[in-house]
């Protein structure tokens, strides 16, 4: 339900492709937006019932894989303790780094 819900978030701010990959330790977003790809990894806490969200530009990884997102210095981090904060924080931190220069 989460990823329905971001997916929908992400398609009004203009996405144009959204691909889900699941993996292991997380689900993957891939999106594009305006020509640029952006990484989602989507995780729920293993202690805790909160949300743990990564978002990099994919140019600043190698490896399209939730540990790599995880490890990387570039990016924004989101914690959330339900689904609608999530979504919320998300599209505000994605807007952020589609300003921000490449």
């Amino acid at each position: 339900m989460m990823v329905e819900e971001l997916e929908e978030s992400l398609k009004l701010l203009g996405a144009t492709k959204v691909k889900k990959i699941k993996q292991r330790e997380c689900t993957l977003l891939v999106v594009e937006i305006e020509g640029e790809i952006y990484l989602i990894s989507l995780a729920k806490g293993g202690m805790t019932d909160n949300y743990v969200c990564k978002i990099v530009p994919s140019t600043k990884v190698s490896n399209w894989s939730c540990t790599d997102l995880e490890y990387s210095p570039y990016g924004l981090y989101v914690l959330a303790n339900n689904v609608n904060a999530l979504v919320s924080k998300v599209v505000n931190k994605l807007q952020l780094l589609m300003l921000s220069p490449r």
